[in-house]
């Protein structure tokens, strides 16, 4: 992993997991979101719905999943194979993250 990503990652594991290869793929490591992420996957799918927009921005930040190589790690792949389960478990994860880069407050 980059080191451009230190502090800036959330481990987790998916429920159900991406099947490839002849398995489940279940543990992922997610990298904050950048706003060229938003931009990208707008330009993207111009006419797609939210889903598909929050999936590709999802994509983006997925560093790695399982033992998938990264260049497999498509929005196609994921739109077939992750359960919606499991993307409430990468927006709850996106959450945690942004939670954790959040500056204490000084109470």
């Amino acid at each position: 992993m980059s080191k451009q990503w230190d502090g800036l990652t959330i481990e987790g594991e998916l429920k159900v997991g991406v099947w490839y290869a002849g398995q489940r793929h279940k543990k992922f490591t997610l990298r904050v979101p950048m706003s060229g992420d938003f931009i990208a996957a707008q330009e993207t799918y111009p006419e797609g719905v939210l889903q598909l927009i929050t999936l590709e921005v999802y994509r983006r930040q997925l560093l790695a999943l399982g033992d998938i190589p990264e260049h497999v790690i498509t929005t196609d792949l994921l739109r077939e194979n992750l359960a919606e389960v499991d993307l409430g478990v990468l927006s709850k994860a996106d959450a945690e993250l942004e939670k954790k880069l959040q500056v204490p407050s000084a109470e």
